[in-house]
């Protein structure tokens, strides 16, 4: 479901003034008009009935409906997610924008970006201010909770906040690689994921080793060669429908 996502600094107070980028979102994107009626939400998760009371703002009603004032049909999954922690490494140009809205709209919980070896080019402070506006982007298009950006951080740091069952996707030859179903296998559907994807041309052999000292399972997918943004995005979708199944 569609709903308009409030900014973080929101304080539960009944009056919320719009910036100017809310407001050519919802005049120019959804074209709505003052007294128009829609859903809001929180970082919390707290739902609103939200009036739209002039050009600059709108005021909130806290709801237990929010399918009520919703601004279309099309509806989410409101079951359990999985908790997917996705740790990425910076790619270049627009590849990680591409890699965190389609992760943001599957519902991950974390997204980490990493400096791993073979990083090409370092993540700028614009580009990181980028993601955070393609996450709230994502989360007003999709329904989906918005996920925690952490970093970016070292490949050791990276390793540090694995949480869960922690899987390495590599290119190479491992001693002890498994099929992500057989990794999956035994757990409960609550129970954290967290899966590192490599940069153009992967983790070096250092990394991977690494990796697996600290106890990270590492996993060969059985399919084509792909993108490092790809196989992010792949790597979501696999885990979320093994463990939905």
């Amino acid at each position: 479901m569609r709903v308009f996502l409030l900014r973080k600094d929101y304080t539960g107070t009944g009056i919320y003034p719009l910036s100017q980028k809310e407001r050519n979102y919802l005049f120019r994107v959804l074209r709505l008009s003052v007294n128009d009626v829609f859903t809001a939400k929180d970082s919390q998760e707290h739902y609103y009935k939200a009036f739209l009371f002039d050009e600059n703002t709108i005021t909130l009603e806290e709801t237990a409906e929010p399918e009520e004032t919703l601004l279309d049909n099309l509806s989410s999954y409101q079951g359990p997610f999985t908790p997917l922690n996705a740790f990425i490494s910076v790619l270049k140009g627009k590849k990680n924008e591409m890699e965190v809205r389609a992760l943001t709209e599957m519902g991950v919980r974390k997204i980490i970006l990493m400096e791993t070896e073979f990083v090409q080019t370092p993540l700028s402070g614009h580009q990181r201010e980028r993601l955070v506006s393609i996450i709230r982007e994502a989360v007003q298009q999709s329904g989906s909770r918005e996920p925690e950006l952490i970093g970016p951080v070292s490949f050791q740091e990276a390793l540090a906040k694995a949480e869960g069952r922690s899987i390495i996707l590599h290119q190479s030859t491992i001693v002890g690689t498994e099929k992500l179903s057989a990794v999956l296998q035994g757990i409960t559907p609550d129970t954290p994921v967290s899966f590192m994807i490599g940069p153009e041309g992967g983790f070096s052999d250092k990394e991977c080793d690494e990796a697996v000292e600290k106890g990270l399972i590492p996993v060969l997918l059985a399919t084509n060669i792909l993108r490092a943004e790809t196989a992010a995005i792949y790597t979501a979708a696999a885990i979320q429908a093994i463990m939905q199944n």
